[in-house]
C-alpha cells in the first residue's frame, strides 16, 4: 500500500511538472467543461485509441571516461634531467617522456661487466683443474654460483639504467606532470599521468529491475549537455550490484579517434531494449482508483467504465507512452473524474 502511494505521488509530480511546462495550455477548452448527466447516466467524451509499436529505452545519467588512464611512477631513484614531452602532448607507445640523470651508473655498469668477466675466468680455471683432478666439484659449483650472481647484478644495473628513460606504455595524451627539471624522485614516486581517449567509456548504473535487459554488444546512444551525440556498444555489465543503491554498473565503448568527445563529462545514456506496444496519452486524462493507483478509465462492454493501471515507459514533450491498456481502447478523455469503474455511462465521441 505504501509503495502504491509513493508511485501515485511520483506520477502526480511528473504530471505537475508537465503542466507547468506550458503544454497544458494546448489542451482544448472543452476538457475543463463538466459533463452533463442524462437519465441518471453521465455523459463522457471518449476517443478510440489503438496501440502502436515504439522503441522502449532505458535512459540514465552517466559519465564519460577515457579508455585507459595510468599514473607513471619512477622505477628508480635519480634526478630529472630532461622533460622530453610536456603536458597536453600526444605520444606514441614507447616514446620517451622524461630522462633521468645517470649519475654513477656508467661506473656501476663497468664494474658489473668486469665482475662477470672475472667470474667467467674463475669458472674456466676451475673446470680445467677439475679435469686434471686438482679441483673438487664443490669449488667448481661455487665458481658457477659466483658467475650467476655477477650476471644477475649486471642485468640489474642494465635494467636500472634502462629505467632512467621514462616511456609511454601506450598511445595517449599526457594529462598532467608532477615533476620538473631537477626534481629528485625515489622509487614509486608519481611522475606523469597518461590517458588514452581514442576510445571513450560511457559509464552508468541501471536499477536492479532493468539489469536483465542489458547484454554485451547492445547499442547505446549518448548525448552531452551541449547537444553532441554519439553511439557505442556495451562492453561490460556488473554481475554484482551496489550494496547501497542495488544498481548495477555497466560500460559502453565509443570510438573517439577524431577526438570528438571529452572524458570527464556527464552525459545522458539511452539504451534501446526493443519494441513494445504502447498508447500515447496526455497526462490530463490520467486518473486514480480508490487505492491511489494511477491509470486510465475506458468505456467497455455495455458502456461500463473500466479502470486500467498503467506504466509510463517513455516521455515526450506533448505526453507519455504508457502500457497497461488493451490494444484497442475507448478512452475517456473528458469526465473521468466524475465516474467510477463499473458505472454505466453515455459515451460521446470527442470532437
Amino acid at each position: 500500500m505504501k509503495h502504491t502511494n509513493y508511485l501515485a505521488l511520483g506520477f502526480l509530480g511528473v504530471i505537475a511538472l508537465w503542466m507547468l511546462s506550458g503544454v497544458w495550455a494546448s489542451v482544448p477548452d472543452q476538457v475543463a467543461q463538466t459533463p452533463v448527466a442524462a437519465n441518471n447516466q453521465m455523459r463522457v467524451s471518449v476517443a478510440q485509441l489503438s496501440a502502436q509499436s515504439i522503441n522502449r529505452e532505458i535512459v540514465i545519467q552517466g559519465e564519460l571516461l577515457p579508455l585507459r588512464e595510468v599514473e607513471i611512477r619512477a622505477k628508480t631513484t635519480s634526478t630529472v634531467q630532461q622533460l622530453v614531452q610536456d603536458k597536453g602532448n600526444y605520444v606514441k607507445q614507447g616514446a620517451t617522456i622524461i630522462l633521468l640523470d645517470k649519475e654513477d651508473r656508467e661506473a656501476q655498469l663497468a664494474s658489473a661487466i668486469a665482475a662477470v668477466d672475472s667470474a667467467q675466468l674463475e669458472l674456466s680455471a676451475a673446470n680445467k683443474l677439475r679435469k686434471k683432478g686438482l679441483q673438487s666439484d664443490n669449488l667448481v659449483k661455487s665458481a658457477k654460483s659466483a658467475l650467476a650472481q655477477a650476471q644477475t647484478n649486471l642485468e640489474r644495473v642494465k635494467l636500472d639504467i634502462n629505467n632512467l628513460k621514462v616511456v609511454a606504455p601506450f598511445d595517449g595524451t599526457i594529462e598532467s606532470r608532477q615533476v620538473e627539471i631537477g626534481s629528485r624522485v625515489d622509487l614509486g614516486d608519481p611522475m606523469v599521468a597518461l590517458i588514452d581517449e581514442s576510445t571513450i567509456k560511457a559509464v552508468g548504473y541501471v536499477p536492479q529491475q532493468d539489469v536483465t535487459k542489458l547484454s554485451l554488444g547492445q547499442e547505446v546512444a549518448v548525448q552531452l549537455l551541449d547537444g553532441r551525440e554519439a553511439e557505442g556498444k556495451i562492453t561490460f555489465v556488473a554481475r554484482v550490484g551496489d550494496s547501497q543503491t542495488h544498481s548495477f554498473k555497466f560500460e559502453a565503448e565509443i570510438d573517439n579517434a577524431n577526438g570528438f568527445l571529452n572524458a570527464g563529462t556527464s552525459a545522458q545514456i539511452s539504451i534501446s531494449t526493443g519494441n513494445e506496444s504502447a498508447h500515447f496519452l496526455s497526462p490530463s486524462i490520467f486518473a486514480l482508483d480508490d487505492s491511489g493507483e494511477v491509470g486510465i478509465k475506458t468505456v467497455g462492454k455495455e458502456n461500463r467504465v473500466e479502470f486500467y493501471p498503467i506504466q509510463v515507459i517513455k516521455t515526450e514533450k506533448n505526453g507519455f507512452w504508457v502500457t497497461g491498456l488493451p490494444e484497442y481502447a475507448e478512452v475517456i478523455t473528458l469526465g473521468q473524474g466524475f465516474v467510477v469503474a463499473g458505472e454505466t455511462v453515455i459515451p460521446v465521441p470527442a470532437s
